[in-house]
This record gives structure tokens, C-alpha cells and sequence, in this order.
């Protein structure tokens, strides 16, 4: 079996009013997010399998730099390692 590489993840998070997150449970521990790093949004492949994602680079209130995205069709979080 092949394993596709930086397949997203499920993660859970809270997020403010704004859809901005707060809290991401990050390796079993929850984690506070001290700083938004960046932001983006990709919507593609409308053709195919719609994709439309809102991207946040994340610094955790520990150091850790992680990203996270949230499926806007599904409404989903999911972290990729970049």
C-alpha cells in the first residue's frame, strides 16, 4: 500500500467568531495559538473534486510552527507538515 506524502490530518480546533484559531490538540496535548504566522486560501480543481481550503501557519504558544487548513466545503480541520 502507498501512503501519499504530507496526507492531511485530522486535528482538532477552536477557533475565534472570525474562523481564526485559538486552541489546536496537537500531539495529544491542547495547545494555545500564540501567533497567526500567515494566512491563505486555495479554491481549485472545480472540475474535478472541488477543493477550497483556508491555510493558517501557526506559532504554538510552545514555539512549534505548524499548519493547519480548514475544509470549507466539509468544514473540517486538518494539519499537513509542509
Amino acid at each position: 500500500m502507498v501512503t501519499p506524502l504530507n496526507a492531511p490530518r485530522g486535528i482538532r480546533v477552536v477557533a475565534d467568531g472570525h474562523g481564526s484559531p485559538t486552541f489546536v490538540w496537537f500531539k495529544r496535548r491542547q495547545r494555545r495559538v500564540a501567533r497567526i504566522r500567515n494566512i491563505w486560501r486555495i479554491d481549485d480543481e472545480w472540475w474535478r473534486q472541488e477543493i477550497s481550503r483556508h491555510y493558517f501557519e501557526l506559532e504554538l504558544s510552545d514555539g512549534t510552527v505548524i499548519t493547519v487548513f480548514q475544509d470549507l466545503t466539509s468544514r473540517t480541520w486538518c494539519w499537513q507538515r509542509c
